[in-house]
């Protein structure tokens, strides 16, 4: 089984408010994977402070780590098996979604316009991380894309108050 590893860590700049409370936010999210069996469902939470925000297993950012691709880093080293990431800004994201996410063996989505989504990576059990130059995506760099077909769209990612 898996570990979903919900990312919650804070308020966005660009969407003028925080994404993991948004359109069901980090609850909708957490309900979703245990309704696809997740073995465990942890909210990485960001600093402290905002840990009453969200009920189940919830961590917070390690006072060492001062960037998303470190945090992740450490969590993904932090947690036995495979790890299923689910940005809380996956609005878009349904159980059918998830499902095909959880049983893919280790990928990072594409999204419907052909860009891979490495907040939404399934990492595999025995899987280690790529070199960290800092950026996200390098963690991930070893993992295939995969096309999603039709359910592309369910791995939209969320940047700003338009989309």
């Amino acid at each position: 089984m898996v570990t979903v590893l919900l990312l919650a860590g804070g308020k966005s700049q660009r969407m003028g408010a925080d994404k993991a409370l948004m359109r069901g936010g980090v609850a909708r999210l957490r309900q979703l994977a245990i309704q696809c069996n997740a073995k465990r469902v942890i909210t990485l939470c960001g600093g402290e402070g905002r840990e009453h925000m969200f009920e189940g297993e919830v961590w917070t950012d390690p006072v060492s780590c001062s960037t998303l691709s470190e945090v992740l880093e450490w969590a993904l080293s932090s947690i036995d098996g495979a790890v299923q990431l689910v940005c809380c800004d996956a609005f878009n994201l349904e159980e059918d979604g998830l499902k095909c996410l959880l049983t893919s063996n280790g990928c990072v989505p594409v999204d419907e316009l052909g860009f891979r989504q490495p907040l939404l990576a399934n990492c595999p059990a025995n899987w280690s991380a790529a070199e960290n130059d800092g950026s996200v995506s390098s963690l991930f760099a070893r993992l295939p894309s995969f096309d999603m077909g039709p359910l592309a769209h369910q791995m939209k990612n969320f940047n700003g108050p338009n989309d």
